[in-house]
């Protein structure tokens, strides 16, 4: 320690605060107490030492530390050139086989293909809401429903729930409550006979549900409008590719091997009873004698008429034109196409009928989301009924093309028609 050092730890130490008051203005350092000392050159250092900025500190790091390279044994890198080849093949086929897959609707098992997941946008809730197992969620509902209520806690259950949805009691088919053994038996109740009346026009399309019209309206250029400014594609709801026929192989073949039964049954009951004539016979007439008949037959079909094709067409709405395929028959027969949402309430009668009398000819089913179907959600979430689950119904009626869709939503997935 220099001499300077000693005596500044030697030298008294007075500390000043103002308004204290010390009993002893001298304090003396004791001897087990730790010295402090520094030099002007050690100073500097510290400074100049904190000054370097991380860069710099680590430029000199790695100037100056020395790189040992190890070598790596041969089997460890033919391992990892073998692993990075073998990924990258594997990679560059699955991309392959999705190209070749994209158009296909199933896989080589022949389920349907896995559908990509779609994130829906719009506000804060509707993304919280797309994150959320709304389908594990609607499962758990729908076996919650089904437990059996013990026999006192339905009709004040029951109640409660007709209470809170609105459901109107005096409308239920079956007004002991009891009957209903769960929650779910209730929510798919009957009505009484004769509280909706049918309008006995026969041109007349009924409301295929107890619900409230969200939406009316015509669909122009293959759009429908959701709500006010917001539209989804037709292609989008209902599929984009033509219905297929049903194959006929089977049942031709079905058809002629029942055919081929019957006639040898009635050849055997000819035989057994001596009727005379054979089944050509019965069909056809006796066969003539020397060439000359026995009997002129009479025709008695009806004389074709050049028209009955066309108007068969035309009733049945059949076009070959490249038009899309849910689009009118004829650009000269003045119709269009018509579309209608109904929205079933938790509180509502929740079976749907038939609204016109039509044909059906192919189902599709869609497996989808399950969103709620609300009205603020139908004005929050664009195309909200092309990503939920849903059942289209493909046909015709009298006026053309005809589709019925019931749409799924949160806690209500499942849909059961009835033929």
């Amino acid at each position: 320690m220099s001499s300077c050092a000693r005596q500044f730890a030697r030298a008294p130490i007075r500390t000043i605060y103002p308004g204290l008051a010390f009993r002893s203005a001298h304090t003396r350092l004791s001897s087990s107490s730790r010295t402090f000392s520094s030099s002007r050159p050690c100073f500097k250092y510290g400074n100049s030492h904190r000054k370097e900025s991380f860069r710099s500190r680590l430029n000199a790091a790695l100037k100056n530390t020395k790189v040992k390279w190890e070598p790596i044994p041969i089997a460890l890198g033919v391992g990892f050139l073998g692993v990075w080849q073998l990924y990258r093949v594997q990679r560059r086929e699955k991309h392959t086989q999705a190209e070749r897959d994209e158009n296909r609707e199933t896989d080589h098992q022949g389920h349907p293909k896995k559908r990509e997941r779609i994130r829906p946008s719009g506000p804060w809730q509707v993304q919280i809401m797309s994150t959320l197992p709304l389908k594990a969620l609607s499962r758990v509902w729908g076996r919650f429903n089904e437990l059996t209520i013990p026999y006192y806690l339905r009709v004040p259950g029951f109640k409660l729930y007709s209470f809170i949805f609105g459901v109107n009691l005096s409308e239920v088919a079956e007004p002991d409550l009891h009957v209903y053994p769960n929650l779910a038996a209730f929510f798919y109740r009957t009505l009484k006979p004769g509280v909706r009346p049918l309008d006995p026009n026969t041109n007349a399309v009924l409301s295929p549900a107890d619900g409230k019209v969200i939406q009316f309206g015509t669909i122009e250029h293959g759009e429908v409008e959701q709500v006010k400014g917001v539209t989804y594609s037709l292609d989008a709801l209902l599929g984009s590719s033509r219905p297929k026929q049903r194959s006929s192989s089977v049942s031709e073949q079905s058809t002629k091997a029942g055919e081929e039964e019957a006639m040898r049954t009635d050849e055997e009951f000819a035989n057994v009873n001596g009727i005379s004539y054979t089944l050509p016979n019965l069909f056809s007439g006796p066969q003539p004698k020397n060439g000359i008949p026995t009997e002129m037959p009479t025709d008695q079909s009806t004389a074709p008429a050049p028209s009955s094709e066309a108007e068969v067409r035309a009733d049945l709405a059949l076009s070959t034109a490249s038009r899309p395929w849910w689009a009118p028959a004829s650009e000269k027969t003045p119709s269009a196409l018509y579309y209608c949402v109904i929205y079933l309430a938790p509180g509502d009668y929740h079976r749907f009928h038939s609204p016109v009398s039509w044909v059906v000819e192919s189902r599709r089913h869609f497996a989808g989301e399950l969103y709620s179907v609300s009205p603020y959600l139908q004005r929050t979430l664009p195309g909200l009924f092309t990503l939920n689950e849903r059942v289209v119904l493909l046909g015709r009626w009298k006026w053309g093309f005809f589709s019925y869709t019931p749409v799924g939503a949160t806690n209500v997935g499942s849909i059961k028609i009835n033929f």
